[in-house]
């Protein structure tokens, strides 16, 4: 009875109900001040240190514009990696950049940047397996979790004017957990991608409140940058 139980399971979460949708990596939320256009880059490296370095990852935060794995927009659309969550992280970062923090019409005034600086991604909920396991799986059949994965990011997002001078640097984290159950949950690959990506876009929704309070002083900034 055990065995056929733990096949079931198997069976049920091989197709479970929830796949990631273009709302899981589409941030909605538009800032109330637009700033001027803004090449977006990312820090690649701290992306795929993250999601396969030695969690939790933390790296120290300072400016690196100049860094050599600092990559603009044009690259990052091409990036081929085994990591869905990397490509997934770097499509909320540049649909929120040109639809919810910059007006991305009209000459480019300097530069965003964005980089993890903490990552604790790949935390298993291994208590529901155990406990799944110890009750042979019948609770599993009326909506306990089988499984659960927590993603906690730290982002930073650095804003850097044409002559390359740091204007403004915001930091935030976030986490957030999916579960993997036999009829309202994902399978574990898609709710490592779902946990990783609300994350990020709740991270971003912190900093982008920052970046719209300091939104005069930075417009002014770049415009100041744009004369000299």
């Amino acid at each position: 009875m055990k065995r056929i139980l733990f096949y079931i399971a198997i069976i049920f979460l091989m197709n479970s109900c929830i796949s990631l949708k273009l709302q899981d990596i589409s941030p909605r939320r538009k800032n109330n001040t637009m700033l001027p256009a803004l090449k977006p880059r990312v820090d690649i490296k701290s992306f795929e240190n993250t999601y396969y370095g030695i969690n939790p990852l933390l790296i120290e935060s300072n400016p690196i514009y100049y860094g050599k794995d600092t990559w603009d927009i044009d690259v990052v659309e091409v990036y081929h990696n085994n990591d869905p969550r990397i490509q997934d992280a770097i499509s909320i970062f540049i649909k929120d950049v040109k639809e919810n923090i910059t007006n991305p019409y009209g000459e480019i005034q300097g530069d965003i940047l964005c980089r993890i600086t903490y990552g604790d991604v790949n935390s298993k909920g291994y208590g529901w397996f155990y406990l799944s396991m110890f009750t042979l799986y019948i609770p599993n059949l009326f909506g306990m979790p089988v499984l659960s994965n927590r993603s906690t990011i730290e982002l930073e997002v650095q804003i850097f004017d044409l002559n390359k001078n740091l204007v403004k640097r915001y930091t935030a984290d976030c986490t957030n957990r999916k579960y993997v159950a036999l009829y309202w949950g994902s399978n574990y690959t898609i709710a490592t991608r779902r946990a990783n990506a609300a994350a990020f876009m709740c991270a971003m929704d912190k900093i982008k409140n920052q970046i719209d309070l300091d939104a005069p002083e930075i417009i002014t900034k770049l415009k100041l940058s744009k004369k000299h």
